[in-house]
């Protein structure tokens, strides 16, 4: 079974939202919560990664790094975005904050993170803490990956999307010929994550 965090309409909420954020300890914080977008780059996601939190808008602030937290419930609107810490590179060297959209044996991924085209309005006094809400919507995430078993599948790299899938879910013979056969692409994740946990677990 999977599960489905909503795909027709996602976005990635980065300015300070109404949010649950529960923690490792078992604790469960609400409030206020703030994710700074981070480098593109993987290589130097940083080890300072973390969520702000605040109970009010004045009140005093939190800071939690992915270690310490479980998920975060961001209520968007007539919404909930759920994220997870996960890891995002093979190396697993560092946790991440991550949009959590289709749950299951293969779950689907996104971030959106700072590149050199994107401009976000910013507070004078801290630069990183955007007092208005900037949205991204799912289809704008610049990293998709698919995560199963602790590896990591990513929509977009140098070597080829269907021969690094049809290895990535080489034990399901029903998805790897549809791969083969082009049937599915790249821009088919969620069709994809969906056939995976519904034709291809014993």
């Amino acid at each position: 079974m999977c599960f489905i965090f909503g795909v027709n309409s996602a976005f990635a909420q980065y300015g300070w939202t109404k949010a649950d954020v529960f923690l490792k300890t078992g604790d469960v914080k609400t409030g206020e919560a703030f994710l700074p977008l981070q480098p593109y780059n993987a290589i130097t996601i940083s080890s300072n990664e973390m969520v702000k939190f605040r109970t009010a808008r004045k009140a005093k602030k939190e800071k939690f790094k992915p270690n310490q937290v479980d998920s975060i419930l961001f209520k968007v609107e007539d919404r909930i975005d759920k994220y997870i810490t996960t890891y995002i590179t093979k190396k697993k060297k560092r946790l991440a904050f991550v949009h959590l959209i289709i749950e299951g044996n293969v779950s689907l991924i996104g971030r959106t993170e700072k590149t050199n085209m994107q401009t976000s309005r910013h507070n004078d006094v801290d630069p990183w803490d955007i007092e208005k809400p900037s949205l991204s919507n799912y289809f704008n995430h610049n990293r998709l990956l698919l995560i199963k078993d602790g590896n990591v599948l990513e929509q977009i790299k140098i070597k080829g999307f269907r021969k690094r899938a049809m290895e990535f879910f080489s034990e399901c013979e029903l998805l790897v010929k549809k791969l083969d056969a082009k049937e599915f692409k790249k821009e088919d994740l969620i069709e994809i994550t969906e056939f995976y946990n519904t034709n291809c677990i014993n």
